[in-house]
């Protein structure tokens, strides 16, 4: 039967395949890998699952030489047969392995060709025609809505020009300034730096987040944080985070995440928005109303 394969490597998006009888499916970091998993504990070929077609309620895992090794039930093993819905570890990455039927199968890879759909439904909302102000909230919402996290806020600025936050949902920027908000800060920071996305799925088991009191105090479980790919020297980037318990942000939510936002990056590289942006900004310094300095507020 087919079976629904969850990894959930460190600080990264979860990998999440639905997989078929028949074939093998390699699991490793190599790209080539039907099951990849980036992490530095996984060898490049790492093991091998398969159900095989005469016997296809039981799938069989098998370590093809890691340096790492696998573990069944805390234990290690060269192999392992599946017959129910199980976890195992690659190297030191946790995997679910669910068991589904055939139609539990079809509906899930439904559901996704919706998600993308939908996806672009959201972007198609963006057009040339919106004014800066009305497209960074907006963009926000609609990130907010394919992550399913609670809160979040982008950060923009033209070339030049220090970052400021530009929109918020869920917190004031009071919330983002204080120091219960700094572990999370740290994420906008690593973002910006690495010009990639940031992603936790539990910050319980980060090593880099987790372990900060602000962020157990705070209760955040989840985050994303993906920076705006800009041009002309314009620097953007978007944070959501949740405090409640959900499902993994996986490597499809931050493909949807990704595309909305470089979606709207492009709109706002359109010429006549830069010029709006510059406006924006001298209006705001003669009416006193500058939105805040995201290294004001870091200093704090």
């Amino acid at each position: 039967m087919p079976a629904r394969f969850t990894a959930y490597p460190p600080d990264r998006a979860a990998v999440v395949r639905v997989i078929d009888e028949g074939p093998t499916y390699r699991i490793g970091r190599a790209d080539d890998c039907e099951l990849r998993i980036d992490h530095s504990s996984v060898s490049r070929v790492h093991a091998e699952l398969k159900s095989e077609a005469a016997n296809s309620n039981y799938w069989k895992l098998n370590d093809i030489g890691s340096k790492n090794g696998l573990r069944v039930g805390g234990h290690l093993t060269q192999h392992a047969d599946f017959g129910e819905s199980s976890w195992f570890a690659v190297g030191d990455v946790y995997c679910w392995l669910e068991l589904i039927d055939a139609n539990a199968a079809s509906q899930y890879r439904a559901q996704n060709d919706s998600r993308r759909a939908t996806s672009r439904e959201m972007s198609a909302r963006f057009s040339n025609s919106l004014d800066i102000g009305t497209l960074i909230p907006q963009t926000l919402d609609v990130v907010l809505e394919l992550s399913g996290l609670e809160r979040g806020f982008v950060l923009f600025a033209p070339a030049g020009e220090p970052l400021r936050i530009r929109a918020s949902r869920g917190m004031q920027t009071d919330d983002i300034t204080k120091a219960s908000f700094s572990g999370s800060a740290s994420a906008v920071d690593q973002a910006i730096a690495r010009k990639n996305p940031v992603v936790c799925c539990d910050t319980n088991d980060s090593p880099w987040l987790g372990l900060r009191p602000s962020v157990r105090l705070g209760g955040i479980r989840a985050l994303v944080c993906v920076p705006l790919q800009l041009a002309d020297g314009a620097t953007g980037v978007i944070y959501v985070d949740s405090r409640r318990p959900g499902p993994p942000v996986t490597e499809l939510d931050l493909e949807l995440i990704e595309s909305v936002a470089q979606h709207a990056a492009t709109i706002v590289a359109v010429g006549h928005l830069q010029g709006e942006v510059r406006d924006l900004l001298k209006s705001s310094e003669h009416i006193d109303e500058l939105a805040p300095r995201w290294d004001q507020l870091r200093s704090l």
